[in-house]
């Protein structure tokens, strides 16, 4: 009877043992995912970076084109970039349009920084993929107000991918404007500089004797330039918008400058300045005239 009794109270231990054993297995943490659930802290957790959906992570060295999924460009300048547009020679469309760009060019003659806010105001919501900015050649020297107007084209901008060209060197004045360009790459990884400050000084033949407008070769030059940053549109076909942008009143795309004239008042010689433009009005004849 005893021995009935203790052989009774090992089988019970035994089954406690087991349903014990079997708890712990079920209440431990498993590795092993049904399909389609997620552990926990993943499934709570929120994303460390966002990027927007019309960019891709910005990638040194990357073309543009890489980094968006749209394939329209605006471009937006003065008289070195309106010298490529199609009432002229038509440079930039000849580039770009091959490359599966659809691409506007709004630049006019004289146009200063702020001017590029007003047509952004006017085409900004027709939205762009890419914008290519050429403004800085005419400058009143005040620094912070270049920066101010640049830096609110860019956000305005944003997150579109936005290449700002280094404007070519003519006057101390021109490393302000390079500077506050420089210093915008470095803060927003959606912009792209294009060195064309380097590029012009490297090679003579791109700009005429002013040093700032462009040759037959400088516009094709610049052209190409802004093909190989932009690259390959990620889709197709291209096209060649329209721009209303056509006033070139304020003078011709080759520059006013004279041959040989190394003023550098600080504004390009194409609008007026506070600093008198040199006198090539040939003096009035005399009758004590000693020529012909």
């Amino acid at each position: 009877m005893v021995q009935r009794r203790f052989a009774l109270l090992l089988a019970t231990a035994a089954l406690v043992s087991a349903c014990g054993s079997a708890g712990s297995s079920t209440d431990s943490t498993d590795d092993t995912l049904a399909i389609g659930s997620l552990p926990v802290s993943t499934a709570t957790s929120a994303p460390t970076d966002t990027v927007a959906a019309t960019t891709a992570p910005p990638v040194p060295g990357a073309s543009a084109g890489s980094r968006v999924t749209g394939n329209k460009v605006i471009l937006i300048g003065d008289s070195v970039l309106a010298s490529t547009e199609t009432r002229y020679g038509g440079e930039m469309c000849k580039a770009l349009v091959p490359l599966g760009w659809q691409v506007e060019v709004d630049a006019e003659t004289g146009q200063f920084v702020p001017w590029g806010n007003l047509v952004l105001d006017d085409r900004l919501s027709a939205g762009w993929d890419v914008a290519v900015i050429l403004l800085g050649n005419n400058y009143l020297g005040d620094e912070g107000k270049f920066r101010f107007e640049l830096e609110r084209m860019v956000n305005r901008l944003s997150p579109a991918v936005v290449v700002l060209l280094r404007v070519s060197e003519i006057s101390n004045s021109r490393l302000e404007i390079n500077s506050v360009i420089d210093s915008l790459a470095a803060s927003y990884p959606n912009v792209i500089t294009l060195d064309w400050a380097a590029i012009t000084k490297a090679d003579r033949k791109i700009t005429g004797a002013d040093h700032l407008h462009l040759t037959t070769v400088g516009r094709e030059k610049l052209a190409a330039e802004v093909a190989r940053v932009l690259g390959q549109a990620p889709t197709t076909p291209g096209k060649c918008l329209p721009t209303k942008y056509t006033d070139d009143s304020r003078g011709p795309v080759t520059g006013t400058t004279i041959k040989g004239d190394t003023t550098t008042s600080g504004v390009d010689t194409t609008v007026p300045d506070t600093t008198p433009a040199p006198d090539t009005t040939p003096a009035p004849e005399t009758t004590n005239s000693s020529t012909p």
